[in-house]
């Protein structure tokens, strides 16, 4: 197989390869995008069957070394004997299966910035935003900021929406809400009690979450304690005469 003979063209930068992330599959899943991306770049119209042979035979190779490396699983080089871009899409669709294995595996990956909500949570919260629409409706402020209002609601109810919340921009959104709300008198003691219930039941939705990935996170391996070797024990040559002390031997 020839894959490995080709032309060195640069797929990926050495910035980006110190910017790879630490995680196996991570770092796979990226170093392939970034190559895949560089790999369709160069391969237009206008340039020649052997050119972009040749870059496709630096993409296989490329990608092929880092999956060995990150331990990749069921990414392999074919040779089928039925021509090269048969090969090249056997291995495209290989490499293709093992990004969406990684890809679907890290959905549950809990993200710092981001929380998965009970649907008991969600409910809640639903019912907190009607409330805080009920009480802009019947408050003292201008039409624009009622707007401005209307609009910021419809942003949390949109990321409430999310399979994981967004917990930095709905915290975001909750304070802007907040800030125009301290404008109108008539507004404090319901929507302001809403907020305040909104953000304490994301907090405890994130701490539960939190909690939980520490108990399943298998505690790491302690080192083993360093061995001590034996104190060193002098022998003694089997032709050497032991020493004496003169003094042993005078009696006074």
């Amino acid at each position: 197989m020839s894959y490995s003979n080709s032309e060195n063209y640069e797929l990926i930068s050495a910035n980006e390869y110190e910017n790879l992330p630490e995680d196996n599959d991570q770092c796979f899943v990226q170093f392939e995008h970034i190559c895949r991306r560089n790999m369709n770049r160069m391969i237009d119209a206008d340039s020649s069957n052997d050119f972009d042979r040749a870059v496709k035979e630096q993409y296989m190779t490329s990608v092929y070394a880092v999956a060995q490396e990150c331990k990749i699983p069921d990414v392999d080089l074919f040779e089928t004997g039925d021509g090269f871009y048969r090969d090249f899409s056997l291995f495209s669709l290989a490499v293709q299966g093992a990004v969406a294995r990684i890809r679907i595996r890290s959905r549950g990956i809990h993200h710092p910035y981001s929380v998965l909500l009970t649907s008991s949570t969600r409910t809640k919260i639903e019912h907190y935003i009607g409330r805080i629409r009920d009480a802009v409706d019947q408050s003292d402020l201008d039409y624009d900021k009622k707007k401005a209002l209307a609009a910021k609601l419809d942003e949390l109810a949109a990321e409430l929406s999310q399979r994981r919340f967004g917990f930095a921009k709905s915290m975001a959104i909750l304070i802007g809400i907040s800030t125009v709300l301290s404008a109108s008198v008539t507004t404090l003691s319901d929507g302001d009690k809403a907020l305040i219930q909104i953000m304490r039941l994301i907090g405890i939705d994130k701490e539960s979450e939190e909690a939980a990935s520490k108990r399943l996170t298998p505690p790491s391996k302690a080192l083993p304690s360093p061995k001590t070797r034996p104190p060193a024990t002098t022998k003694q040559s089997a032709t050497q005469k032991p020493s004496y002390d003169l003094d042993d031997d005078i009696p006074f």
